[in-house]
């Protein structure tokens, strides 16, 4: 969980407001304005209701592994796989200043 931030480039100031929740079976916790999302196994249907709702997202894969390359991407059709070591960071579009 600890290496998301580095691998995906996000910057975390001290006191940011960063949420942590669970979104196994193509499930999208909303609410705050940043969410780091583990144990991602739909990534597609995530993604999908995420964007729905006003976010950008990037899904991280075994980052943290040195057995395997970790996958970055904000393509949800390169994660369609089930894996227990999933993540996304989420981001609201308007709280990134995009359109």
């Amino acid at each position: 969980m600890t290496a998301f931030a580095s691998v995906l480039g996000v910057d975390i100031d001290a006191g940011a407001e960063l949420t942590l929740r669970e979104a196994t079976d193509g499930e999208a916790p909303i609410g705050p304005n940043r969410l780091i999302l583990f144990k991602v196994t739909d990534a597609p249907t995530t993604y999908e209701k995420m964007t729905e709702a006003g976010y950008e997202v990037t899904f991280g894969r075994r980052l943290f592994m040195d057995s395997e390359e970790p996958l970055v991407t904000n393509d949800p059709g390169e994660v369609t796989d089930r894996d227990y070591y999933t993540l996304a960071y989420a981001e609201k579009r308007e709280a990134t200043g995009s359109a």
